[in-house]
């Protein structure tokens, strides 16, 4: 009976004995995943002494799969881990809490004096000057130690309790690596945001400011989520180091929404844009159950906005395969954004470890985006001014095209109004039944063929004609019948003439003939043609043919001693002689 129950104790003691971290003077980041006991307080109950006595100090055990990491929590969580130095010198070492946003980080140790961290106290105040929880610890050779570690929120949060331990050269070698690679990524989005405002100062486009704020916001996110913010930024205002890191996420999510609507132009289609408006409702209720205290349903509901971001990339998509072109780069760029932000997701939930790879992640995508979507804003700015030039060469084209239409109409309204001025001017100097110059027109081209021949000392003939009877055919056969035969001779008078001659009809049934460049004796030999053919003449009506005969008064112009009247006065005289010597003859006039 006693031999079973030592070996019933001995057993027990085996279970209840947890592995040693052997520590060494070349520790760079030794996680404790595999060595470290837990204990999940849900209650807030338990106290140091309560946690190191039975029964709960029975109750720690492994972490679940390995895993730090719990998702959203609000209960309190005590870590145990037991060291030892099994070497032959003391080592000054740290315990790294790595997550910097728990309201309370405790740190516990026989013989040594309890540590508080967390940042719901000063930064001043802290054991190391980090922005992890940083406990240092001195081991003497050959000691075992054992250390207690309380992670504490008021409200609920994120529950990674991560432990790892450093030297303190391998610490600040290893965090001078992450100022690095945080400065590069702050340098980055500083010099995206300044120059970008830049751009749109010049440009006056309202996606620049949307697109500079989120990146601002983002970059923001980045310092308070790696605890620099609480170092450096705020390290006494504690409620705002609770807050911030809600905030500053929350308003890259919102900010980054209303970029996605400018820049894809969602109000096209009112589904998309509600359901992006939505994001922004959920944004808003997380600030409002956060000022409640509902940090819980804060963190989900800012949860929920980052996993509605994951599908912008579709709604880029969907505008790209619509026409718009410039979303290829917002496509690429918000899927490498979305890649990030399913990776902050799934650590954040305990999917998947938090290390240096899956912290950084977020923060790699959003500055590869941050590139990528000003480009975007760049292909935007050459889209518009390609459309600008399209258009503006369209303008020109149609300034061209109406100018050259204006000129055509002016210029077929001019030769309209030409056309019409000289329709007009001929209609004023035209006879309307004979188509024969009239009185004035005829005097006036006289004139200017009198004075050609003055200055040129060239012969010009006068030819005046009178049909005879004409009276007896009007009261005879009618006005229509007088017409028709004063047009037959104009007609005939206008076949034997020149092209240089003028023909006009001075009265009722006289005509004048100017004959330029014509002696008198020619002109009356042409006079006696037209003599001819006048009387040849018959005008038909009425199965009637009428005869017309004409008397003739012919005078060559003295362009050095007489005017045109008194030579025109002259062809009248002789033409008088004509008719009283019986009508159908020529009769020349005397000389001046």
């Amino acid at each position: 009976m006693c031999l079973l129950l030592l070996a019933t104790q001995f057993v027990s003691a085996l279970c209840q004995a947890e592995p040693l971290i052997d520590l060494s003077s070349d520790m760079e980041g030794v996680s404790t995943q595999a060595e470290v006991r837990y204990l999940e307080d849900a209650k807030h109950d338990y106290t140091l002494e309560q946690v190191r006595s039975e029964p709960l100090a029975a109750k720690f055990a492994p972490l679940p799969q390995g895993k730090s990491n719990f998702g959203v929590s609000s209960s309190d969580f005590w870590l145990r881990i037991d060291v030892k130095n099994s070497g032959n010198t003391p080592l000054s070492w740290y315990l790294e809490a790595i997550y910097p946003q728990w309201d309370h980080v405790s740190f516990y140790m026989d013989g040594a004096k309890p540590l508080t961290g967390g940042d719901h106290v000063a930064f001043a105040q802290r054991a190391v000057a980090a922005e992890s929880n940083l406990y240092p610890v001195n081991t003497p050779p050959g000691v075992k130690q054992r250390i207690w570690v309380h992670f504490s929120y008021q409200l609920p949060g994120l529950a990674e309790t991560q432990l790892r331990l450093w030297t303190p050269n391998a610490f600040y070698l290893h965090y001078a690596k992450r100022y690095f690679v945080i400065g590069g990524f702050v340098g980055i989005g500083i010099l995206l945001v300044l120059y970008n405002l830049l751009i749109g100062y010049s440009t006056r486009m309202p996606e620049y400011i949307w697109y500079t704020s989120y990146v601002m916001a983002a970059v923001m996110s980045l310092i308070t989520l790696t605890g620099l913010g609480y170092r450096y930024l705020w390290p006494s205002m504690t409620w705002f180091s609770d807050f911030s890191p809600l905030l500053f996420p929350l308003l890259t999510l919102l900010l980054a929404t209303q970029f996605t609507r400018m820049f894809l132009c969602t109000r096209d289609s009112r589904f998309i844009d509600r359901v992006l408006q939505a994001v922004f409702i959920a944004g808003g209720l997380a600030l409002l159950c956060y000022l409640f205290g509902w940090r819980d349903y804060a963190l989900k509901l800012v949860f929920l906005c980052a996993f509605l971001t994951i599908f912008y990339p579709l709604i880029g998509l969907w505008q790209y395969r619509r026409g718009r072109l410039d979303a290829r780069f917002y496509v690429a760029g918000w899927s490498v954004w979305s890649l990030a932000m399913l990776i902050a997701m799934l650590r954040n939930t305990a999917v998947i470890p938090s290390d240096f790879a899956t912290s950084f992640a977020p923060a790699l995508g959003f500055f590869i985006e941050g590139v990528l979507l000003s480009f975007a804003l760049a292909d935007r700015i050459n889209r518009l001014m390609n459309e600008k030039e399209t258009m503006e060469l369209m303008h020109i084209e149609h300034l061209e095209q109406e100018q050259e239409t204006l000129e055509r109409v002016v210029l077929e309204r001019t030769a309209a109004l030409e056309q019409a001025m000289r329709d007009t001017e001929h209609l004023a100097r035209t006879d309307a039944l004979t188509g024969a110059l009239n009185r004035r027109a005829c005097f006036e081209s006289g004139e200017t063929e009198f004075d050609r021949a003055r200055r040129y000392n060239t012969p010009l003939a006068v030819v005046m004609i009178d049909l005879d009877l004409f009276k007896s055919i009007n009261d005879n056969y009618g006005h229509a019948t007088g017409d028709a035969v004063l047009v037959a001779v104009v007609e005939t008078l206008r076949g034997m003439t020149r092209t240089v001659d003028t023909i006009g009809r001075i009265g009722g049934e006289e005509f004048i003939v100017l004959l330029p460049q014509t002696s008198l004796q020619d002109a009356a030999a042409l006079t006696e043609r037209y003599r001819g053919a006048i009387g040849q003449l018959e005008v038909t009506l009425d199965d009637l043919a009428i005869k017309v005969t004409a008397s003739f008064g012919v005078a060559c112009v003295d362009v050095t001693g007489e005017t045109l009247t008194q030579a025109i006065g002259r062809a009248d005289a002789a033409l008088y002689r004509a008719k009283s010597r019986g009508r159908n003859c020529i009769e020349l006039a005397e000389g001046p």
